[in-house]
């Protein structure tokens, strides 16, 4: 297993393992018109054209996209874990493999806008709630955040 930085060719992959967690995980917190629209905010095209303004990276083995997250100034975002994977350490990889990165880059705190569905998944981590928000697009998520040591 290895995380690498995302390249267009992945770009189907990780729609498709993001699109799977938003229909059967997330959708039990958030309205299907709600998962419509993040559904289509991750589309092959929307992720490539992401890509452009943010350092997304993927985990992946044996040609498998595993995981991924984003990172844009101090904020990390699209965290997703194939579903077959879920519990497994993937996530935890991930996330320490980002965090590292902003430690790198001398980052003090990180900012995390996470999904009702996400928030025990941050606690983890060490993140506290800092701002609800209710987007009409998008639906409820909490701004977290960790000072990174």
């Amino acid at each position: 297993m290895k995380v690498r930085k995302f390249r267009k060719e992945d770009a189907r992959k990780l729609y498709f393992l993001i699109r799977k967690n938003l229909l059967e995980v997330n959708i039990k917190d958030y309205p299907k018109k709600i998962i419509q629209n993040l559904v289509e905010e991750h589309k092959p095209k929307k992720l490539i054209k992401q890509s452009r303004k943010r350092d997304m990276y993927v985990l992946t083995h044996n040609n498998l996209v595993l995981g991924t997250a984003s990172i844009e100034n101090d904020g990390i975002f699209t965290v997703f874990v194939h579903l077959e994977y879920h519990g497994k350490g993937i996530g935890k990889r991930v996330m320490n493999y980002v965090e590292n990165i902003m430690r790198k880059r001398a980052i003090k705190k990180v900012k995390v806008p996470s999904s009702i569905t996400a928030l025990g998944f941050y606690k983890k981590f060490g993140y506290r709630k800092v701002k609800k928000v209710n987007d009409k697009k998008f639906g409820k998520y909490i701004i977290m955040c960790k000072k990174l040591q």
